[in-house]
């Protein structure tokens, strides 16, 4: 019965083993993967940079200004330009 039990021990030791070894082997290997490749990764970036910018300026409509629109936003730029010029 002794002997029963310490080759089962035995045999979940060895496929622990195998398990951390396959693992460690995995994360290795995509880490290589990430590492080997930067321009690529800086490129997928980008295209997903430039793929999100285009979805928002599509949601982007152009709305025409009125004339007091304007007169407001003349006069805080002026308001603004003399404060500083003071």
């Amino acid at each position: 019965m002794i002997k029963a039990d310490k080759s089962k021990r035995t045999f979940f030791k060895k496929v622990a083993a195998v398990v951390g070894f396959v693992a460690a082997a995995d994360y290795l290997g995509n880490l290589m993967s990430v590492r080997g490749n930067p321009i690529q990764q800086a490129n997928d970036n980008s295209e997903y940079d430039v793929n999100k910018q285009k979805k928002v300026l599509l949601q982007k409509q152009l709305v025409s200004m009125t004339d007091n629109d304007k007169k407001q936003m003349l006069d805080e730029l002026l308001d603004i330009h003399n404060k500083n010029h003071a």
